[in-house]
Formats: C-alpha cells, sequence, structure tokens
C-alpha cells in the first residue's frame, strides 16, 4: 500500500504543479489532501481545480484555512474596520471561491484508515487537539498522548509546515510539512510518501523544486498583494526565506493592532523590518 500526503498548498500553483509531476515516478495507491489547499496564498481555485484534474479519487481533509474561511462565510461582520483588514485576505480568498465552497463543506474533519492489512491509520491537519494544533519536530515527548490519541500504526499530520518523521511508543508519526510554504528554511515543495511493506510502515518527506519566481508573480498578477491586505505582504516574505512570520505577528503585534494603539500596516513594516 502506498500513500501520498498533499498538504498546506495555499493557493501555490507552480508548486503543486511540481509535486503533481513528481507524483508518477511512483504512482501512489491513494492521495490525500491533507488540509490547507487554499487560502494565505494567490491561487486558490485554480489549486482545487487542479487537484480535481489530476487526483479525481483523491481523499480531502479540512485545514484550519478551510475552515477559517467558511466561517468568513457565515458570520455576518462589515467589511471594514481593523478586524476585517486583519482578515482581509480570507474574505479576498472566499470571494474568489465562490460555489467552490458547497465541496469543501464536504471534506472530513479528520480521518480514520483501517487497512485489509490490519494496519490503522489516522489522518489529521493538525492533531487530536484541533487543525490548529500541530505536531513540530520540537514537541517533546510528554505532550504526544495528546496530540496522537488513541493507538495507531501511522499517524500523518501537516499544519506546522515543517516535515517530520518520528516514532513514537510503535506509532510512526509523520508531517507531511507544506508544499506552497515551508518553514524549515528549505524552498522546495514538501510532501509526504508512504510505504507499507512485510517489515511495516516506511515514510519518506520528498522534496522538489520548483519555479518560485513564478509564485511571486503570481502575488501581483492575481492582485492578491494590491487587494486582499498587508498582511500579504508577510507570507510574501515566508515564501521567500522559508521561515514563519505569521505566527510572529500574531504573538507580538496582532493584540495591538485589534487595539488600534499601531496601525496594520506598520505592524507589518516591523515584523518585515526584523527579518532584512
Amino acid at each position: 500500500m502506498k500513500i501520498a500526503i498533499l498538504s498546506d498548498i495555499h493557493g501555490n500553483v507552480p508548486a503543486l504543479e511540481a509535486v503533481l509531476e513528481d507524483l508518477p515516478r511512483d504512482p501512489p495507491d491513494l492521495c490525500v489532501i491533507n488540509g490547507d489547499a487554499i487560502n494565505r496564498g494567490p491561487d486558490s481555485l485554480a489549486t482545487l481545480r487542479m487537484l480535481a484534474r489530476h487526483l479525481p479519487e483523491a481523499i480531502y481533509t479540512k485545514g484550519n484555512h478551510e475552515s477559517w474561511v467558511l466561517r468568513c462565510r457565515d458570520e455576518a461582520i462589515p467589511r471594514e474596520g481593523v478586524q476585517f483588514e486583519t482578515k482581509r485576505f480570507a474574505y479576498w480568498t472566499l470571494d474568489q471561491l465562490g460555489d467552490q465552497l458547497t465541496q469543501i463543506d464536504k471534506w472530513h474533519d479528520n480521518l480514520d484508515l483501517q487497512l485489509e492489512s490490519g494496519a490503522a491509520i489516522h489522518v489529521t491537519h493538525g492533531s487530536r487537539l484541533g487543525n490548529r494544533d500541530g505536531i513540530h519536530p520540537r514537541v517533546p515527548d510528554e505532550q504526544l498522548p495528546a496530540k496522537l490519541g488513541d493507538k495507531r500504526d501511522l499517524f500523518i499530520a501537516s499544519h506546522t509546515h515543517v516535515p517530520m518523521v518520528r516514532e513514537f511508543e510503535g506509532t510512526l508519526v509523520v508531517n507531511s510539512g507544506s508544499i506552497g510554504s515551508p518553514f524549515d528554511r528549505d524552498p522546495r515543495a514538501a510532501y509526504a510518501r508512504l510505504n507499507l511493506g512485510m517489515e511495516g510502515w516506511r515514510a519518506e518527506v520528498t522534496r522538489v523544486p520548483y519555479d518560485r519566481q513564478a509564485t511571486e508573480r503570481l502575488y501581483e498578477e492575481s492582485g492578491f498583494l494590491d487587494q486582499a491586505g498587508p498582511l500579504t505582504r508577510l507570507m510574501l516574505r515566508e515564501l521567500q526565506i522559508s521561515r514563519g512570520l505569521m505566527g510572529i505577528w500574531m504573538r507580538t503585534w496582532q493584540p495591538a493592532v485589534l487595539d488600534q494603539t499601531i496601525t496594520l500596516e506598520e505592524s507589518v513594516s516591523r515584523v518585515l523590518a526584523e527579518t532584512l
């Protein structure tokens, strides 16, 4: 049994194209799109269409960004003011996707798979604690039982944008990393290949180079940078340096922005200045 896990594409079409070209090198029996296919990047609609065309049998789980865009659809806040500005990029994605959201509604929150061999697999975007609670390589062993829950042979997660293969008490724990915006200082797209053989599961995180300049052009040409708010500048910089910045902004500046003691534009400029 061969499984491919694709996650955290974030509307990065050139990165997804490169991964789709790499997949036939060792064709999987099953592909799982493990959340965050959309949002936080320039072309969510083309991403969904490309996945449907090339991987029509794939199984999908929701990530925190699918959940966020669906929540934007359902909540009623005025499209003005500081609260909206911090979410403008998600509303931009919402408007881009239109009717596609009815399909995202149907995606799984997580997956439990039982193979004919008896192997038990759990797939989730984050962890058992939610799709915003990830499993990072630095997570200490004592925190893993709560994140992994009931024992499985294989536990597959994503979300952190940092790939990982780790054994824990008889469970192979795999984080597939990110196709569209890796945060481990390696700019290549990352996805996971899993192979069940006579000796159990083997996992490999595959890295694929792609045309990052083409993605940067998409940030401009799609209107994402101009129309989706100042936070898109952080997202572009994340792409360029393969390091997470939005988390830094949220911890350091978001409360002050919401309290209006600093403008969103100024807070973004300060984070960017610290990364130069």
